[in-house]
Parts: C-alpha cells; structure tokens; sequence
C-alpha cells in the first residue's frame, strides 16, 4: 500500500530555525501558500482521505488541502511531532551544539538515534510504537484506500527510514515523500 507523506507549511519558529516539538503554533502566510501548493498535486483524484497530526501547523495544512481536492481530513494522535520536552523551543544552533554521548543532538536527531525522556521528551522507540499503530490500522481499515498523511518533520523522517531503510534530513514544508507500507 502506497501512502503519501506531506509535512506541514511553514510556521514563523521554521522560519526562525526553531526546534518546535510538541509546541502548538499555526502556519504563517507563506505555510498557507505552501498547503495551497501542494493541494495542486493531489487535485487529479489521486487521495481519497487526509489523516493528520492534532498540532494546528498540520490541521491547518490538511484541511487547506482537504478543501481544495474535496477530501474528508481525520485527525490522528499517533501522528504527533516527537516530544522534545524541555527541549522545545530550542534553536537548530543548540541542538548542533550540544553534544550527548561525545554527539550532537542534531547529529542523533538525524540517525534517528534520539532519545529525548532525559528532557521529559520521547525517545525514537516511543515515536516508532505511536507510527506503527497508526500504520497498523490504515493497512487494516483503509487498504483500498488512497491516503494522504500531513505530520511533520520528525514523523517523515522515521518513515523514510522504516519503509526506504535510509536516513534523511528534515524535509522541508510541504515535502511530498511517498512510502510503501
């Protein structure tokens, strides 16, 4: 089964190299031109429905797309930003500097080798249980499906790593990347 994966638009902390986490902020103008896009490459009939993350940067995304193609969104808990607890809100500089184990966070982040629960944050196992689950039960109910997911940085790359077994940076908003399942 083919599923597409789109991170959310742009929101003012991506603009400000922020690390955001599980901090609740909407697109800024350009993340709405962003979504309004990437609506076009789906507007063929080739989606059938939208699962998304709560976090408004991906609901506002979905939705605009959703809209725009006439497809029905579904908000999914499981497809939440990893947690980076206490670390949320931190710059892109503090996680390239800041070293764990004689490595970088930013360096970990990208192997998907994080571990965040020191912080009050998750691990990289905690967001494959939370990704898998949601897999689970697309593959179950939705197997004739033509699905479209919007989530974020960190869910996209666990993705590709799981179903293309490579690691990739983060992805820029409104990426498309498309997964086998």
């Amino acid at each position: 089964m083919k599923i597409y994966l789109v991170r959310h638009g742009e929101t003012d902390s991506n603009k400000n190299h922020i690390h955001m986490g599980r901090i609740d902020e909407p697109l800024n103008e350009n993340g709405i031109n962003q979504a309004n896009i990437v609506a076009d490459e789906f507007k063929d009939g080739k989606i059938d429905l939208i699962f998304c993350s709560p976090l408004k940067r991906a609901t506002q995304t979905a939705r605009i797309i959703g809209k725009r193609i006439n497809v029905p969104v579904i908000e999914q808990e499981e497809l939440f930003e990893r947690d980076y607890g206490e670390l949320s809100g931190s710059s892109y500089d503090y996680f390239k500097t800041t070293l764990v184990n004689g490595r970088s966070l930013f360096e970990a982040d990208l192997a998907q080798e994080y571990d965040y629960r020191p912080y009050g944050g998750e691990s990289v196992e905690d967001v494959k249980q939370r990704l898998g689950r949601f897999v689970s039960e697309i593959k179950e109910q939705y197997s004739d499906k033509k699905i479209l997911v919007v989530a974020h940085g960190g869910i996209l790359k666990l993705a590709h790593l799981l179903y293309h077994e490579k690691t990739m940076e983060t992805p820029h908003n409104c990426k498309v990347i498309e997964v086998e399942i």
